[in-house]
């Protein structure tokens, strides 16, 4: 495993997300729209990241959601992806590629 300041990314190639106008907006209520271009070889490893996250109780807080059945916030378990971004001539992006978690299996 890296030191504690050496970047190990999580993914083979970053997600990229970006913000933009939401074309598909018939009744108004959804003016934005948010695209991650996952790229295929990342696939397998974006699930094992999230599965690791999942199995590591310092990494699951609470967190709101919103249930449309109810039509109102919920808290559940969850976790957490950040990243950065920038604003751009056609809207907000940025890209993906989470500190990998170590996942040693004991024997």
């Amino acid at each position: 495993m890296p030191s504690n300041n050496q970047f190990q990314p999580a993914l083979t190639h970053q997600i990229k997300w970006s913000v933009g106008e939401n074309k598909y907006n018939e009744d108004g209520k959804n003016p934005k729209q948010l695209t991650l271009t996952i790229p295929v070889d990342s696939i397998i490893d974006l699930s094992n990241h999230l599965m690791a996250l999942r199995d590591d109780p310092s990494k699951v807080k609470d967190g709101k959601i919103w249930n449309y059945d109810k039509n109102e916030e919920e808290v559940v378990d969850v976790v957490f992806i950040n990243a950065k971004g920038k604003e751009g001539q056609y809207g907000d992006f940025g890209n993906i590629n989470p500190q990998k978690i170590d996942t040693e299996v004991p024997f």
